[in-house]
């Protein structure tokens, strides 16, 4: 299993929900629909790019971390940095800039040619990412810090990453990059000749961005459809096969796959399955048939409504084991800080005021989570639990939009304003997942009780693909989403720092705040855990008094396997790794 920064600590305790035995004879087998070594995952959405340094879409990871391997991994059952493609965690030296960190990989670690994986592709990875022109600014505002690579010229599988300064979660950022082969991605040569110094100085990196063509060519091709869902090689246990828009994705085991055996001793490093097949099922109606028919051997994400239903459907409990683990995801809605009907924090407060969490909870999610007030998970230490949940109130809700200047003039029950000599009605497009049952049912709840303050807020649902995009390109005013979050302490910044409010940057919903910044960047370099806690909590009472997001639940997982595999379930997203599956003989 292998994957990118994540955050620490809890390891969340998992409920388990198991399946009963049917009433067929006890020494008789299960009829499994399917026989062969193959897992069949069902995937909620279509993948946005199988390229680790581009995608940002949590269904690509997926199914890329099966094809690349990160150097380091956080297990999924202790939620400990353990090595992957490295052979340990690295030796750190303290040097006048800030940190070395020395790595080794596997020495039979190769790429799809046969050719070895080293240090000299670690650090052309670096340089992609930190190529200007590649759209890759959600990673590039982790790895500014990385100011180069240094490759052992005796042994290409040693390696140095050389830091100018002290990051709180260096380790885990350098460690999980996904190293791609320069070989197959840079087959020109264009990021040869161009140095990670170069690409670390702004003043430099803006010159080559304007005059150096083959930064601009290599940028071109690696952003390409091409690396993106055409031509995908790694070094992990699966081989690329095809994808089918619409329909599945298909990875493959590699023969001689060269960490075979070597999972007693790095258990990571474990490729149970033949073939991964993704199965593309964005409708929860289609995914409970495909369930039902056998079609898929896991599946998450189950509404909570069918997933309680199912506990009590004999079919199910014969062929599937349920769980319900703790998830490191929470739930929100995004709000166009940067759109003049959204820009006052009253009318955002007020916002908030008109969710009714608890509701949600209850009815959408049958108490399957718990709220949650601000960008960390409730089970990391530094949450801050001294802010009270935001409750239902729709009458502050009209005061505040009132001391915001918004009231209903004309009479039509919907509030308005003068902006730039218009009058303007407090009407709010509202951009959901056309396939999730949870904001379709969340936005009509939402609408309705948003009238008891005079806002009008019209219900938009759109693929999942194109909701993105129109996030990214701010083309919006509410969106309903959702961050996971791994096991290491959290950096703010992709999130909630101007410098990431770009069309590749994190910070979607344009949060743009002095303040705030200045957290963000004592944060980072704040390695005292006492004193980095107490920023955290600072952060956490700013934003809260905000609102760029209204905060709603952190949720709890809603999985179902097929008993005809041993696996085991995870707090780590997406609660469950398909390389680990063990076929087994199972009979009732």
């Amino acid at each position: 299993m292998k994957n990118l920064p994540l955050f620490a600590v809890l390891l969340l305790a998992l409920t388990i929900f198991s399946g009963c035995p049917g009433s067929t004879d006890s020494n008789s087998e299960i009829d499994f629909k399917h026989k062969d070594n193959v897992v069949y995952a069902r995937i909620p959405a279509e993948p946005d790019r199988l390229n680790p340094c581009l995608s940002t879409n949590s269904y690509s990871r997926m199914i890329h971390e099966h094809v690349f391997l990160s150097l380091l991994h956080f297990d999924p059952q202790t939620l400990e940095l353990s090595p992957l493609l490295a052979t340990s965690r690295p030796q750190l030296q303290e040097t006048e800039d800030g940190i070395a960190y020395q790595f080794e990989i596997h020495p039979n670690a190769v790429w799809e040619d046969g050719s070895p994986v080293t240090g000299h592709d670690y650090a052309f990875t670096i340089k992609a990412i930190k190529n200007p022109k590649v759209n890759a600014a959600h990673i590039r505002s982790y790895i500014e810090f990385i100011s180069g690579v240094d490759v052992d010229p005796e042994n290409p599988k040693k390696f140095t990453v050389r830091t100018n300064g002290k990051y709180i979660i260096g380790e885990a950022v350098v460690g999980s990059l996904q190293p791609m082969p320069a070989y197959f991605y840079d087959s020109e040569g264009y990021m040869k000749d161009i140095s990670i110094a170069q690409l670390s100085d702004r003043e430099q990196v803006a010159a080559l961005a304007d005059n150096n063509e083959n930064l601009q060519a290599f940028a071109e091709k690696f952003n390409g459809q091409e690396f993106a869902r055409e031509k995908i090689s790694g070094c992990g246990a699966y081989k690329f096969v095809k994808w089918e828009t619409g329909q599945q994705a298909i990875l493959e085991k590699k023969e001689n796959w060269w960490g075979e055996g070597m999972d007693k001793e790095y258990p990571l490093l474990e490729a149970e399955p033949d073939k991964l097949v993704f199965k593309i099922i964005p409708d929860q109606t289609a995914m409970l048939a495909a369930l039902k028919d056998q079609q898929i051997d896991v599946v998450s994400q189950v509404p909570p409504k069918d997933f309680v239903s199912l506990k009590d459907n004999e079919m199910i409990q014969s062929y599937y084991q349920l769980h319900n683990p703790s998830l490191m995801v929470y739930y929100y809605i995004g709000l166009n800080n940067k759109n003049p009907k959204l820009a006052d924090k009253r009318v955002r407060q007020a916002l908030a005021h008109l969710v009714n969490v608890d509701e949600l909870i209850e009815t959408l999610f049958y108490g399957l989570a718990e709220r949650t007030v601000g960008p960390f998970h409730p089970a990391k230490p530094y949450y801050h639990k001294g802010l009270a949940p935001i409750a239902f109130n729709p009458e502050k809700a009209r005061a505040l939009l009132a001391e915001a200047g918004w009231e209903d003039t004309n009479d039509n029950g919907i509030v308005d304003k003068e902006i730039d000599g218009e009058l303007v009605e407090l009407t709010l497009d509202f951009n959901i997942s056309a396939a999730s049952e949870f904001s379709n049912a969340q936005s009509i709840i939402l609408k309705n009780d948003a009238k008891k303050a005079g806002i009008e807020i019209n219900i938009i649902p759109k693929d999942f693909a194109v909701l993105v995009q129109d996030t990214k390109r701010r083309d919006y005013e509410m969106y309903a989403g959702a961050w996971a979050q791994d096991p290491i302490v959290d950096d703010p910044k992709q999130l909630w720092h101007s410098e990431s409010d770009t069309p590749d940057g994190g910070n979607r919903v344009s949060f743009n705040n002095v303040e705030a910044d200045k957290l963000i960047e004592e944060i980072r370099v704040t390695l005292d855990e006492e004193k980095r806690d107490k920023l955290y909590k600072q952060f956490q009472a700013l934003l809260y008094e905000e609102q760029p997001y209204i905060f709603l639940i952190a949720p709890k997982e809603r999985i179902a396997i097929s008993k005809r595999f041993e696996a085991d379930v995870s707090s780590r997203r997406p609660g469950f790794f398909v390389n680990t599956f063990t076929k087994t003989e199972y009979k009732q």
